[in-house]
């Protein structure tokens, strides 16, 4: 059925667009190995670039280019010294990372670091980073433009608008389906199943594309190939060994990513 085929199409609101512009990734680690591996995700990113620089330039090019996200080693004699960008006298940036072989190194930075990577870190652990800074940095932006808005001198009925419905076929039918209604998605392929219900749709679209359309406060990234809503969402089950995995409050269980525990606790403090 192709009756109305402008419905079809999955667009974002323009306000959208505007949070959707790439994070900008200024990256300064020293390990061959681990900056090989922060850029080969980093390119597999569409929505993201990234700049690899040494720690002489770290500062300068901070100040220039004004990065969404800074990635570099916690023994780099900048960042050492100072102790935090305020005390280097630059503007922190919504989102750093800092790695080091040692922890002990690392956990003097817990206070400025969205996360902190203990090297050598593998790609999955990276990604969990990657995804923690990405929450921030969608954050920050959403906060800024609710300032600039509530400042202008027209009225503005809302700071970003989210999706909120989605157009999905059902044989000869287009079923509309709120957002809020969906309990958690699910990759399969080329395609999303949104799950409502008692009931599951196909959507053919991209993970990343649809997550970007999503309200972060609403919508968490739990593994690669799934996505819950909080709203339905009755705990978080992290032991300390086995599977982690959410529990919904229609029972089903979805898995979580073998990522560090509390990545997950503080990526839900901060932002929720």
């Amino acid at each position: 059925m192709r009756a109305f085929p402008e419905i079809l199409r999955l667009e974002a609101p323009a306000s959208v667009h505007v949070h959707s512009a790439p994070i900008r990734i200024l990256v300064a680690e020293p390990d061959a190995v681990s900056r090989r591996l922060i850029c080969s995700v980093v390119e597999c990113e569409p929505e993201m670039t990234a700049e690899c620089v040494n720690d002489s330039l770290l500062l300068s090019s901070i100040q220039e280019s004004a990065p969404d996200l800074v990635i570099l080693d916690a023994n780099t004699p900048v960042i050492k010294r100072g102790g935090s960008w305020g005390a280097l006298g630059v503007k922190s940036p919504p989102a750093t990372i800092l790695t080091a072989y040692d922890p002990a190194v690392l956990a003097a930075f817990a206070s400025i670091a969205v996360d902190l990577l203990v090297k050598p870190f593998d790609v999955e652990r990276f990604e969990t980073a990657l995804d923690l800074a990405k929450s921030r940095i969608v954050r920050a932006r959403t906060e800024l433009q609710c300032t600039h808005r509530s400042s202008a001198p027209e009225p503005s009925m809302s700071c970003r608008q989210f999706l909120q419905r989605l157009a999905v076929e059902a044989g000869e039918k287009i079923v509309l389906v709120r957002v809020e209604d969906i309990q958690w998605m699910q990759s399969s392929g080329k395609h999303i199943r949104l799950h409502v219900g008692k009931t599951s749709h196909l959507l053919r679209q991209s993970m990343k594309r649809l997550e970007a359309m999503l309200d972060p406060n609403r919508f968490l990234r739990v593994h690669r190939n799934a996505i819950v809503n909080l709203d339905h969402v009755d705990e978080f089950y992290l032991p300390s060994r086995g599977n982690m995995f959410v529990k919904l409050d229609n029972g089903a269980s979805v898995p979580l990513r073998k990522g560090n525990r509390a990545v997950l606790r503080k990526l839900l403090k901060d932002t929720w």
